[in-house]
């Protein structure tokens, strides 16, 4: 009786352990071989495979919405282009996400499905496993941010056997410039000599969608230096007299800090831990260190200041308490600080917890902080930061400081009720920003007119099926949007963000209520001419 207990348990174990493999197997956690299993793509139809992490949910939610805008008309002329979400958003999590883009007048179908990045399924299994499939993707949109961007990058570019053509790296929002080889040492981030830009890790099929940091430089520097109550260098009227005479032009203020005989201050910051931060910190210092003075000697050049604690090793903290390396480039910039009367430039190439630590703990130790120091930085910072969050992510009232930050779409646009009506369910409210949603709107814009190519009238014609027929297309745009090497070109459409903290000098009319801060956006329209798109005041309720 006993053996045949043993073997009844020994058969029932077997039938479950197969039962569950074939269940695994089945609903696409992995192939035999290891690798993560892709969705088969259906005849005539083509694929874009989405590559982001599992918990990356809310970004995907916004890439949807900005997928389902796409169909709305642009300057009045209608879209052809139709975007069917129901499967957007399945109830359960072990199945794809997909978006399926069709146009009038085509046969096949593209379909945008999200592939998921784990522990168990990583950026180069599901590369491999892409290229086991018959057919490839025609690309790959991936890099959110900088370093997922350069994994991919590298992923692709290791990977050379594919059914088809190689697929294209489509890139989000990753903004870094130059990638070093090796990873393991970002210390010396832009010092050995295997540096390369992101773009051609993966050379001639990457496209970069975002502005990448040197052009997020020149546009919020620019910006900084033709603003009179922004720029860098001593205060007072003989300046203020020079920048309105420059006011047309924003580089013509630049001789009147030589002429005055002081040089402008600048502190430049950077993490360790990002290399983000440590390419847009090179940018920006090089950048400012040439457009004031330095190209005309050592004389004229700006006073950059140069301290080891500026090379803060971590970005790891609290709320409000900066962290040891933090509070160390904090007593640097207090030493190196010029007397009252002269405006001092802050670089701060990070996220907004380490700025708001660094920027709370400068205003409470430094007098009238508001009117002597300005924070710079590029895209790490959200609007939403010091809008929609501004309650308990950006404590307003305690830290004056006025912060420039770059974004690649417009924040503050909303739907009005004489634009265009959204699709049912899609409308943009005035409580978040707006800036990704629509980056997404105009990037596949760009990308559905690429897969799926001008016919003849009344000709049916397929969708794109080969990824050098879309990269030839990128490259042929009227509007030149891509440059050579598939970065996305610049002098036109960045914008700028403002945040202006209220001074508290005077008082406002009893009962006016008075916003803690006010928000202002400007789009790039030419070089040196900023059109001011949008201006919103913070209201923070007072307890």
């Amino acid at each position: 009786m006993g053996r045949f207990r043993w073997l009844l348990l020994v058969v029932l174990g077997s039938v479950i352990a197969a039962t569950v493999g074939v269940g695994v197997w089945a609903f696409g956690f992995r192939q035999p071989s290891g690798l993560p299993r892709p969705l088969t793509v259906p005849s005539g139809d083509q694929e874009i495979a989405w590559l982001h992490n599992t918990t990356d949910g809310s970004t995907w939610a916004l890439f949807v919405i900005g997928l389902k805008r796409a169909e709305m008309p642009v300057d009045g002329v209608p879209s052809e282009l139709t975007v069917d979400d129901t499967n957007a958003f399945p109830e359960q999590t072990t199945l794809v996400p997909e978006v399926v883009l069709s146009r009038a007048g085509y046969a096949g179908k593209c379909r945008v499905r999200w592939y998921k990045i784990s522990g168990e399924a990583s950026t180069s299994d599901w590369v491999q496993a892409l290229a086991a499939r018959d057919p490839a993707p025609l690309a790959i949109i991936g890099g959110a941010t900088s370093d997922r961007a350069h994994e991919l990058a590298l992923a692709l570019a290791k990977q050379t056997e594919w059914h088809g053509d190689r697929p294209l790296l489509l890139i989000t929002t990753a903004t870094i410039d130059i990638v070093i080889t090796d990873q393991d040492d970002p210390s010396h981030f832009a010092r050995v000599p295997d540096q390369r830009s992101l773009v051609e890790v993966y050379p001639g099929r990457s496209f970069r969608f975002c502005f990448g940091n040197a052009q997020m430089v020149r546009a919020v520097t620019e910006f900084v230096l033709q603003d009179p109550t922004l720029h860098p260098g001593p205060l007072g009227w003989p300046w203020l007299r020079a920048a309105t005479a420059g006011a047309a032009n924003g580089w013509a203020v630049l001789p009147a800090l030589a002429d005055l005989g002081r040089k402008p201050t600048v502190f430049p910051l950077e993490w360790q831990d990002d290399p983000y931060s440590g390419d847009l910190y090179n940018q920006f210092r090089e950048h400012l260190y040439a457009v004031l003075g330095g190209h005309a000697g050592p004389s004229n050049a700006p006073r950059i200041v140069r301290d080891p604690a500026f090379s803060i090793p971590f970005s790891v903290g609290g709320f409000s308490r900066p962290n040891a390396g933090e509070a160390a480039a904090i007593r640097g910039i207090l030493r190196n600080l010029p007397p009252p009367g002269e405006r001092s430039l802050i670089v701060i190439p990070t996220v907004s917890n380490p700025i708001r630590r660094i920027l709370l703990t400068l205003s409470e130790r430094v007098p009238a902080a508001g009117r002597r120091l300005v924070a710079i930085t590029g895209d790490g910072v959200s609007v939403n930061t010091f809008y929609r969050d501004a309650e308990w992510a950006w404590p307003a009232r305690s830290i004056p400081i006025p912060i420039v930050f770059f974004a690649h779409a417009n924040p503050f646009a909303w739907d009005t009720t004489d634009g265009p009506p959204p699709p049912p369910g899609y409308r943009l409210e005035p409580k978040n920003s707006t800036e990704d949603v629509l980056h997404a709107t105009n990037m596949m814009r760009i990308v559905a007119d690429a897969i799926f190519p001008p016919t003849a009238s009344g000709q049916l014609s397929r969708i794109a099926d080969r990824a050098d027929d879309v990269a030839a297309r990128f490259h042929a745009r009227p509007d030149k949007f891509f440059g050579e090497h598939g970065n996305r070109r610049g002098r036109r459409g960045e914008y700028v963000v403002v945040l202006r903290p209220t001074t508290r000098y005077g008082d406002t009319a009893p009962g006016t209520p008075r916003p803690e801060s006010t928000i202002e956006v400007f789009r790039r329209e030419d070089v040196g001419r900023w059109v001011r798109v949008g201006v919103v005041p913070v209201l923070q309720e007072v307890e």
